[in-house]
């Protein structure tokens, strides 16, 4: 074994603590041969000179972490636009996922090129996509730190690994049992508090021939934050001009419009609905009625989290060990939006079709006879009368394994078996309404479309307010399930003497078997605002195989190399072979230089492929290029319909299109990487790691932008009403509201399915710094920073595509911020410690590029006294000079006014926490 140098062990101290949190020192103890992440080579952890950021779970507790999710908002190199508040207004299961290097940022809404491991093994990706591991499945309370490989892996770890590994290591041969509790509450209310308890047991003392039981459960609890409880969220309506009007509101309003004429105008409903005038500054001649949407959405779901682990380990004499291992992750969330947009028949004949309308031939919903035909209109409305969408979402990932460990024959070798499930439901709780009984009560004059908020029961009828309570669903929509079956081996063992040390060889194989299903039940045909197919079920299945190797060669003392390389077999997409080469050379004693170069893929997931056609809104609302060029309706073509709207876009994958499982094909990459750890002095050291990625064959579906952007390259991505069927099965035309409109022809859907998209790169740069004085009658102090630039971030919408420059600037999707940092200074002395941490994000060019987003900036303060053995209580404060968001004008969530993905609505929220072990 290695004797610890000065080098190595200040960049270990870097690593492993100054990178980021840790306020108490390192320090020094006999070496240990462990496996590193990144490496499946035993080797003393401060040999290693790959990029590592080490997390201590316990200390974050102490800053108010309670998530997995909050935990990896706090590295530098994550650039994830995926959260939780994401299930606001959409069918994402409430999950959350990890995206280092933002490589997913602008080109897709899911972050797949980031492999999140439990204790160096996969679990089930979220069964809604299959995209990456949910975040809220990782059992906190059992985890004893998260080491984060800012490399990419793909030649050990095979797919995903693009942007590197986040590994959530559990605690080993814990012993006595740990409870715990705390609370955050914003100073602002309520509305949006969170509570947490928590208890961790074990016993046994492990060793060669015992053994150790870990059970942990814990318990999360956030209430709902809604738009009304926060001035900055609380409206679409950021300006005055007719653009900013059009941008964040909805052109289906309450009271409706038949045909284009508005009962309401010029004033419509204010606050809900406002007139778009095509001068709104001056008065202007009335365009249309617009409704803030805005104004009804949480800005935070509603959120449970329960997770539970029980670990057993049994040692077998040696260093040989038994272990069996079980997870149960629950995560339910509750979301609320505005109530739905529709589009109905009505008849001249109704008691409430509007005075001064005029009337169209219309189908006779009252015959028998199907080509009869009546006197009416087209209402296109808002039924607020039913109340806000409810959604729900209810997930739950498992995993058990069983794994041997140990030495044998020179070799140190560890294996397991085991079986991961992920399954979600999505279910309606209020605020969906059947369809087809919602136009019966129309039809009939029962349900009236034009009303007002101001009046007594929205306008409606003792009659129209029971029709519409007859019309509320309750149900389940949709349920995904994803199954990961697994077996694994890997061994390691020195070969032979070199200059700096004994070469060493890892080998290993692994075999999974990949499920995946999603079916959506049959009350989704009566839910038209849910854009879903009761009849695109699908499901699918394949399996993979790997083999692997690793080989680490000390040349010199002062220079070693290690070399990797891995061969994957899908049974679906053929095989992919991987290398990477690394090197670590210590130039002088305060000096550490690394490198790495590396080839990386990620295989569409089986959801990629056999994603069910769906049809949902777009992000952004759009001028029909046809039939409201310039923002101008032509004659006779509603505004509400063809201007400044929502448009449905087709999602599908290639089985589900006809175009075979094959059809699209792994996305790969290429990645290097060059750094050095200095250590200039003791007890400051420096790190900065210099790196590019370039991405080939992105997956996704063609960006909206882009359709519409581009309309006159893509005639074919439009479809019109006209170009379906009147009537299933498949996509018709009385499947698509707007399609009622048949004295013109809007559009149906734009068409986005699965395939090969154009490139990505990306360069950056990463900087680390800790200092910790020496101990004196004041205390000790300590300052730690780590942080990501990037330096060009530059994607092809499509195979050959110009290319798109986005760092600083938001792109189609999301931002790519140009600079990320989490800085924090700590001070400890005796019974008593503080940390004061700040979250950083630089400003960017906002959606549109007509403004900047200001950058962000969030301040932590945090004191903990353990005074009294085996305990442990702190008090704190979160966003501590109670910073709101920036400004932001973007439109690609359901929430307004500023970006939730990368912010924190709560405002200045106060903590508490008590932890007692015994």
């Amino acid at each position: 074994m290695m004797k610890r140098t000065k080098i190595s062990a200040a960049a270990a101290w870097v690593v492993a603590g100054g990178a980021l949190l840790l306020p108490t020192l390192v320090v020094a103890q006999a070496p240990q041969r462990i496996e590193i992440t990144g490496s499946s080579i035993k080797r003393i952890d401060s040999e290693t000179a790959l990029p590592i950021t080490v997390i201590r779970v316990e200390e974050l507790a102490k800053q108010g972490v309670t998530t997995a999710e909050q935990a990896i908002q706090r590295i530098a190199s994550n650039q994830s636009n995926f959260g939780s508040s994401q299930a606001v207004g959409a069918t994402t299961g409430g999950k959350a996922e990890a995206d280092l290097r933002g490589l997913s940022g602008p080109t897709g809404t899911n972050a797949n090129k980031t492999l999140v491991l439990l204790n160096g093994r996969r679990i089930a990706n979220h069964s809604f996509d299959a995209a990456a591991v949910d975040l809220n499945a990782i059992p906190m309370s059992a985890v004893d730190r998260i080491e984060v490989l800012r490399d990419g892996a793909s030649a050990l770890y095979g797919t995903d690994a693009i942007g590197g590994v986040i590994n959530f290591i559990l605690k080993r041969n814990f012993k006595g049992v740990e409870l715990s509790a705390g609370i955050q509450r914003p100073s602002a209310g309520d509305a949006g508090s969170t509570t947490r308890a928590s208890v961790v047991a074990g016993f046994g003392d492990g060793g060669p021939t015992g053994f150790n039981v870990l059970a942990a459960l814990d318990v999360r609890d956030q209430k709902a934050l809604a738009a009304v409880d926060r001035g900055f969220g609380s409206t679409g309506i950021l300006g005055s001009s007719r653009a900013e009007i059009s941008a964040g509101t909805s052109g289906t309003a309450f009271p409706g419009d038949v045909g284009g004429f508005e009962p309401s105008a010029p004033n419509c409903d204010p606050p809900f609905s406002i007139p778009r005038n095509t001068t709104a500054t001056n008065g202007g001649a009335f365009n249309s009625c617009r409704y803030d949407f805005s104004r009804s959405v949480d800005l935070i779901p509603k959120n449970k989290q329960v997770t539970a682990l029980v670990r057993g380990t049994l040692g077998l004499g040696g260093d040989t060990t038994l272990s069996a291992e079980f997870l149960h992750a629950n995560n339910k969330s509750t979301a609320r939006v505005a109530p739905a947009p529709t589009s109905h028949l009505i008849p001249q004949s109704s008691i409430y079709w509007p005075a001064g309308a005029t009337a169209t031939t219309i189908p006779d919903l009252g015959s028998t006879d199907p080509n009869a035909t009546t006197q009416g209109g087209v209402v296109n409305w808002r039924q607020v009368p039913a109340g806000k969408r409810t959604s729900g979402d209810n997930t739950t990932t498992q995993r058990g394994l069983v794994e041997l460990e140990g030495s044998s024959g020179g070799f140190d070798y560890r294996a397991a078996v085991g079986s991961s499930k992920n399954k979600s439901v999505a279910s309606v709780k209020g605020g969906y309404v059947n369809d087809s009984l919602m136009q019966d009560g129309v039809w009939a004059g029962v349900i009236n479309p034009f009303g007002t908020h101001a009046a007594a029961n929205f306008g409606q009828s003792d009659a129209g307010v029971a029709a519409i309570a007859a019309a509320q669903v309750y149900a389940d929509t949709v349920i995904g399930k994803s199954t990961l079956d697994f077996a694994d081996v890997r061994a390691s063992r020195d070969l032979f003497a070199m200059g700096g040390g004994s070469a060493a060889v890892s080998l290993g194989a692994e075999f999974r078997r990949e499920k995946s299903s999603f079916v959506n039940t049959d009350i989704t045909a009566e839910l038209g605002s849910l854009g879903i197919d009761p009849d695109a079920d699908t499901a699918g299945k394949r399996s993979v195989s790997a083999l692997y190797t690793e080989l680490s060669l000390p040349v010199t003392k002062a220079f070693d190399m290690t070399l990797a390389a891995r061969m994957d077999r899908y049974s679906d997409i053929g095989n992919t072979f991987n290398p990477k080469l690394g090197f670590r050379f210590k130039a002088m004693p305060e000096l550490l230089v690394r490198g790495s170069a590396n080839k990386g893929f990620r295989a569409p997931t089986l959801y990629e492929i056999y994603q069910p056609q769906a049809l949902s809104f777009t992000s952004d609302s759009y001028d029909d290029p046809t039939l409201c060029p310039g923002g101008t309706p032509v004659a006779g073509a509603s505004a509400g319909v063809v201007c400044g709207q929502q448009t449905l876009i087709r999602t599908v994958g290639p089985a589900s299109d006809g175009r075979g499982s094959s059809a699209v094909k792994p996305e790969k990459s290429t990645s290097f990487s060059l750094g050095a750890a200095f250590e200039p002095m003791r007890d400051l050291s420096f790190t900065v790691d210099v790196w590019q990625l370039k991405i080939k064959n992105m997956i996704s579906g063609l960006p909206e932008q882009e359709i519409f952007g581009s309309a006159a390259r893509y005639p074919d991505r439009f479809v019109r009403c006209s170009q379906l069927p009147a009537t299933g099965p498949g996509i018709s035309r009385d499947d698509i509201d707007v399609c009622l409109n048949t004295a013109f022809d809007p559009i149906a859907y734009i068409n986005s399915p699965t395939e090969n998209l154009g490139e990505l790169h990306v360069n950056g740069v990463d900087l680390s710094a800790a200092w910790r004085s020496a101990a004196s009658s004041m205390g000790r102090f300590g300052l730690t920073m780590d942080g990501t630039y990037i330096t060009k971030y530059r994607y092809q919408r499509e195979q050959g595509g110009a290319f798109i420059d986005a760092v600083g600037r938001y792109s189609d999707n999301a931002p790519v911020f140009r600079w990320q940092h989490y800085l924090a200074a700590s001070w400890s002395s005796g019974d008593w410690s503080t940390t004061l941490g700040q979250r950083y994000k630089s400003g960017y060019v906002d959606q549109g590029g007509a403004s900047d987003v200001k950058s962000y900036a969030l301040h932590d303060l945090s004191l903990t006294y353990t005074g009294v053995k085996g305990l442990s209580l702190t008090v704190g404060v979160l966003n501590l000079f109670d910073q709101e968001p920036p400004r932001s004008v973007q439109v690609s969530t359901f929430q307004r006014g500023y970006d939730p993905r990368f912010t924190d609505p709560l405002g200045r929220t106060w903590m508490a926490r008590m932890a007692y072990k015994f």
